[in-house]
């Protein structure tokens, strides 16, 4: 019993020394955004939108960058019963990001979220399924967006 309890002690001591932070909870940025431009698709123009206020108004930061966005998404039929009713739908988000730090330095990067769901006979359930994947994967693509502009500058 107190190996048990001497062994769990050391290694709690080990594991909360070993420098473990997670990546997006450090608040030191080295850019802020001044200005977005949005184009296209609203939802998801809004949700990216309230995600990227995040990174404005930094004073510590070294870089200046402008985005300008373009999101489209598609919803296509996958599959057809016998009848030629949907059974199978496919969502898919692309953004494009221009970002365009103080130099006038211009990066150019499309990122794109697929996904494959079944049809509903209750249509309201089936629009907040949709709406619900459109959140994530806008906020998937957010987490790329962020470490691509972090990994580039």
């Amino acid at each position: 019993m107190i190996k048990k309890i001497s062994l769990l002690i050391l290694t709690l001591i080990i594991l909360n020394n070993c420098g473990y932070t997670p990546i997006y909870s450090k608040k030191n940025y080295n850019f802020e955004i001044k200005n977005i431009e949005m184009l296209g698709e609203t939802t998801i123009n809004k949700l990216l939108s309230n995600k990227l206020k995040v990174y404005k108004d930094n004073p510590e930061a070294k870089n200046s960058l402008s985005l300008i966005i373009n999101s489209q998404s598609f919803k296509t039929t996958i599959t057809k019963d016998k009848k030629g009713n949907p059974t199978q739908f496919s969502m898919s988000i692309n953004v494009d990001v221009k970002v365009i730090d103080d130099s006038n330095n211009q990066i150019e990067t499309t990122f794109s979220e697929n996904s494959t769901y079944d049809n509903s006979d209750n249509k309201f359930d089936l629009r907040k399924y949709e709406d619900n994947l459109i959140k994530n994967m806008s906020e998937k693509i957010f987490s790329e967006l962020t470490l691509f502009i972090q990994t580039k500058n």
